[in-house]
């Protein structure tokens, strides 16, 4: 395979990734289908549908946001991973040569 065409293969793969991190993720179950301090979340939502105030707004606001903070710490670290493994697949991918048979 000559060099340009692995670029190109690089590229478009490359490419489909970027696509597959950007692409927004819409869940069926929103965020109660994550694990995360699931139970705090959900009694401070109940809380704050009982009884209706500004703290137990707060304390609710508070859940989510910690949820947002895992959920970029966990897409940071796919993130890294890919990329590292991406490094190691183009470097394999470019030195690669078949053998040839005298």
């Amino acid at each position: 395979m000559k060099r340009t065409a692995k670029i190109v293969v690089i590229l478009l793969v490359l490419l489909a990734e970027f696509v597959w991190f950007a692409w927004p993720r819409v869940s069926a179950h929103g965020m109660a289908g994550e694990p995360y301090r699931n139970q705090e979340r959900f009694a401070a939502l109940v809380a704050s549908g009982e009884h209706p105030s500004p703290e137990t707004k707060a304390a609710f606001d508070a859940e989510v946001a910690l949820l947002g903070k895992h959920i970029a710490r966990r897409q940071l670290g796919v993130f890294a991973v890919v990329l590292a493994i991406d490094a190691v697949g183009i470097y394999y991918f470019l030195r690669y040569a078949p053998k040839t048979t005298a």
